[in-house]
């Protein structure tokens, strides 16, 4: 039986995404703006990218053994055909590298004018601009966060950048990380918990790359939060560094716990994100020796990621 391709799959969910975000944009009766615009074409672009990342999806298996009727002649040509698509993602994969690198140029430039203009350094805005200008700034900083995690993700399945390990103290990270994203906290309302162990101990990571992990799961926990409450604890357990984020959303059904962390899995289809947040902080943290999971709380009122790293 013939198997779709996942690169198809993955470019008509993502492209169904861009669609209802441009049908959003039009309903709301704002229009196509160029800002607009080019939100839709950053993320188009960045989609046809992806395609090549998933290209190797499509390579056959020649490490499988073969059957004794099998003709050497079979298998050279399952060999040059499995080499040809293995230079072909190796292309495309250094096109996407190229496309991001391009992208974020535009987007950083378009991010700190934003800033100019929102904090009236360019002269009077209205009430009304700045709300447009502050959802202009949403959708950039979507679309970035998309860029990382694609990128990332990359990187770690194709392992072309190795850790880079250091002592790493994870009160730091999560001081770091809740203040990065304290607007976007304040604006939702959320009332953030963080209870840090006194004496937590330090371990041996690439602290940039768990930055980045625990990023993904604090962003998740946003975002699904419904009651506005986000607890944060980071204790030492049994030689391990624990760490867990408890949310107050609608909670990950039972059946899909595991789920949750494979790549472009989504609970609630309709979210936004390229559904690789939660599967690159796994691979981080796996990649330093731990693991993670996720619960249901008690109070069957949202979830609670946790993941464990050995102590140095």
């Amino acid at each position: 039986m013939y198997e779709i391709p996942r690169s198809w799959l993955i470019l008509v969910l993502f492209g169904t995404i861009a669609i209802a975000a441009a049908s959003t944009i039009l309903a709301s009766g704002r229009g196509l703006n160029s800002a607009s615009i080019l939100v839709i074409w950053l993320v188009t672009l960045v989609l046809v990218a992806l395609a090549g990342f998933t290209a190797q999806d499509r390579a056959p298996d020649t490490t499988r053994e073969t059957k004794p009727d099998q003709t050497s002649e079979r298998t050279n040509e399952l060999i040059a055909e499995n080499n040809r698509i293995k230079k072909l993602f190796s292309e495309k994969t250094e096109f996407f590298s190229g496309t991001v690198a391009e992208l974020r140029i535009p987007l950083t430039s378009i991010d700190g004018n934003i800033e100019l203009l929102r904090d009236r350094h360019l002269g009077k805005i209205t009430k009304e601009q700045k709300e447009s200008l502050n959802d202009i700034d949403q959708e950039i900083n979507h679309i970035t966060r998309m860029i990382i995690d694609i990128v990332e993700f990359n990187n770690l399945v194709t392992k072309s950048t190795p850790l880079k390990k250091e002592d790493v103290l994870f009160n730091n990270i999560i001081n770091e990380v809740t203040e990065y994203m304290q607007p976007t906290i304040d604006i939702k309302g959320i009332k953030l918990h963080t209870t840090i162990s006194p004496d937590l101990p330090t371990i041996h990571g690439d602290q940039q790359r768990l930055t980045h992990a625990f990023s993904n799961i604090i962003g998740n926990a946003i975002k699904c939060t419904l009651e506005n409450d986000i607890a944060i604890t980071a204790d030492a357990e049994n030689g391990e560094l624990l760490i867990s984020i408890a949310d107050s959303g609608t909670g990950v059904p039972e059946g899909v716990l595991d789920k949750v962390f494979d790549p472009f899995y989504k609970v609630n289809a309709t979210s936004k994100g390229t559904g690789l947040g939660l599967p690159t902080a796994k691979k981080i943290i796996e990649m330093h020796g731990g693991r993670i999971w996720a619960e249901r709380r008690e109070d069957r009122k949202g979830s609670i990621f946790r993941f464990a790293i050995p102590i140095s």
